[in-house]
């Protein structure tokens, strides 16, 4: 029998490079498509080779073990802590006393762990308004719940750190907006029993046909606007052309904000004729109505696009997560549902400096004080609106 033939003694052992995709998420569990891929990855010795630009936009949270060689500049630590900051000069005004303080806001989301330490000192109450049939079937944690609680009351990454919350916990996957109506009907009874009224109601979901309860969750949402409750949602920033965005880098700079990353190609330029008509179809009548009066002409909501669409954080953004009381969550691609709570807690900022600000009041502000970067897109300026609602009250 042969002997095996020596290895020559600078023999190096050749090892499968892994190929990573952009936007990779680290955080899918093993029954989730990626699963394997996030297994070799944080199986391997080595990814100095790979891009730090890749790297920094994975999707990870704090409970993935990272292999020990990674690319030159790549810390995930320190970029979890980079991305907990708001941005937009948020925690200049934090440092300035303007924390959201004496300001109660309701927050209709999946469900939470109230003792995350994120959080914990913010939650007034936790109901859960699930249908019986479909509580069964959905009773652990969302990544969602955590997720707009702290981006919008989070002692590390929240806008309004000290603003307490109404939080009501529904299955949004099956119980269509049935869940979301008893929650909003339950945050009307608060006001007509507490001194302390709620004001503004961080919702991050959208309207869409056919869904059950959509037509009383229209109405109700009218209801609660005539009684001074303002519902922040996804109808609310298309009618009043909110957008997301984010910064990679500074967060703190206009000019390193970009439309939000879950925007494909055509959304980052005027959209046809084509596209609006497709866009409308989809909304309620009402919203419709409101839509032709708004915009009379294909020109006009054109012209609207490229200069009134205001662009609020939602990609880059660190976060609570699922994972446990003290884990968060670094999620890069991001939408709408991180936007609306950090629109939802510069309201709250502006409620503390002055208590009967009116939703109308804010809007014009929120247009009037919008940053503009060096591409022509306005970005929300939180620090100028405080400047605005203060001049109110002089």
């Amino acid at each position: 029998m042969k002997n095996k033939k020596e290895k020559p003694e600078n023999y190096l052992e050749k090892k499968e490079k892994i190929d990573i995709p952009e936007f990779i998420n680290l955080t899918c569990s093993e029954a989730e498509e990626g699963a394997k891929l996030k297994k070799q990855i944080s199986e391997t010795n080595d990814l100095s080779y790979v891009s730090k630009e890749i790297l920094e936009s994975a999707i990870f949270d704090t409970t993935f073990r990272w292999p020990e060689k990674l690319p030159k500049g790549f810390n995930p630590e320190k970029l979890m802590e980079e991305r907990k900051n708001p941005g937009l000069g948020i925690r200049k005004l934090h440092k300035q006393g303007i924390t959201g303080k004496g300001i109660v806001v309701g927050i209709i989301d999946q469900r939470i762990s109230i003792s995350h330490s994120e959080f914990k000192n913010n939650i007034i109450s936790n109901k859960e308004y699930y249908e019986p049939e479909t509580l069964k079937d959905d009773t652990e944690i969302s990544m969602y719940g955590p997720g707009v609680t702290s981006l919008l009351v989070g002692k590390n990454c929240g806008v309004a750190p000290d603003a307490k919350v109404v939080y009501g916990a529904i299955n949004a996957e099956t119980d269509g907006f049935l869940g979301y109506i008893r929650a909003l009907k339950d945050v009307i009874e608060y006001n007509k029993n507490n001194e302390q009224k709620i004001k503004i109601v961080s919702v991050s979901k959208g309207f869409r046909k056919n869904i059950p309860g959509v037509n009383e969750w229209l109405e109700l949402k009218k209801d609660a606007k005539k009684l001074g409750i303002t519902v922040i949602d996804s109808d609310y920033f298309v009618e009043n052309s909110i957008t997301g965005g984010g910064s990679k880098t500074n967060k703190d700079q206009f000019d390193d904000y970009e439309l939000p990353l879950f925007y494909g190609e055509s959304q980052k330029r005027p959209p046809s004729l084509k596209d609006i008509e497709s866009k409308v179809s989809l909304m309620s009548e009402d919203f419709q109505k409101k839509f032709f009066d708004q915009y009379k002409t294909y020109q006009n909501y054109i012209d609207t696009f490229n200069s009134n669409y205001i662009i609020v954080p939602c990609d880059y953004r660190a976060m609570a997560s699922k994972e446990g009381d003290n884990e968060y969550r670094c999620d890069t691609k991001g939408g709408w549902s991180w936007a609306i709570p950090y629109f939802t807690g510069v309201f709250a900022l502006a409620l503390q400096i002055n208590p009967d600000l009116k939703n109308e009041e804010f809007l014009e502000i929120v247009r009037k004080t919008a940053g503009k970067t060096k591409k022509g897109l306005r970005v929300i300026n939180p620090e100028e609106i405080i400047k605005e609602v203060e001049n109110m009250i002089l």
